[in-house]
């Protein structure tokens, strides 16, 4: 009975997990109301959005769209969002003119574009694809991409101005983390929470470094990579962390 039981509740968390997939990877685009260019905020309908969330401006132009920058919500207040704009870099080409537009009053704020792809951190092969079988609605990106990024990128730990570079690189939005007895989903550029499922980890007993993947560390050799901070190497000690600093980590 009591296996039964347990077992009811992992699939219950899954199901919750599930149910959070589908809330965030649906575009949500939105009319911009205000904007203060002296501060670089605007000010638009929250819907339900959370403070964190990532995304860009589409100014509408003569004969076509532009992208005019990239935004992320600092405060949601009585139903209106303020975020903070900046310039879109995220597809810089050193070749090509960089964009000298500023957002107006009703250019369109879109979030969740790339929310459709995900990365998933997970201490083990059997956690990793047991969440990756369960959510439907979001398209994992395999956890090999970022072992393989990382190695080129340098260190061992993936910090979050990695994690941030990676998601950028394969246009991931949202970023799964498996920590002690709960699933966190982060957004993926600001690393800002967005839920929390509580899910068991108390089986877990061995943990891939710096997480699964099916890549085994690169070893250089190298005088450089002995020095490497290896701190992810106490998996859940590393992400607890890495969740609980959120947008303040660096």
């Amino acid at each position: 009975m009591l296996k039964r039981f347990l077992s009811l509740g992992v699939l219950v968390c899954l199901g919750a997990v599930i149910a959070m997939g589908k809330e965030y990877n649906e575009v949500l685009k939105i009319n911009i109301d205000k904007v203060d260019p002296a501060q670089k905020t605007l000010t638009f309908p929250a819907y339900d959005l959370k403070v964190g969330e990532s995304g860009f401006v589409i100014t509408k132009l003569t004969d076509y769209n532009v992208i005019s920058a990239k935004l992320q919500v600092e405060s949601i207040r009585d139903g209106i969002a303020t975020a903070k704009f900046g310039a879109f870099d995220t597809m810089a080409q050193k070749y090509l003119p960089t964009p000298r537009l500023q957002p107006h009053t009703g250019d369109m704020a879109v979030f969740r574009e790339t929310n459709n792809r995900a990365f998933l951190i997970a201490p083990d092969a059997s956690t990793y694809e047991r969440i990756k079988s369960q959510i439907k609605d979001v398209i994992f990106m395999s956890s090999d991409l970022m072992m393989g990024y990382l190695s080129d990128y340098g260190g061992f730990d993936p910090k979050p101005k990695f994690l941030r570079k990676v998601c950028e690189v394969y246009s991931v939005g949202l970023l799964y983390v498996v920590g002690t007895g709960s699933i966190s989903v982060l957004d993926c550029q600001s690393l800002a929470p967005l839920d929390k499922i509580a899910f068991d980890t108390s089986k877990v007993k061995t943990t891939f470094a710096p997480f699964f993947s099916r890549i085994q560390e690169v070893k250089t050799g190298s005088l450089a990579s002995a020095f490497y901070s290896k701190k992810s190497k106490d998996y859940f000690r590393y992400y607890d962390t890495l969740i609980q600093q959120g947008p303040n980590s660096k």
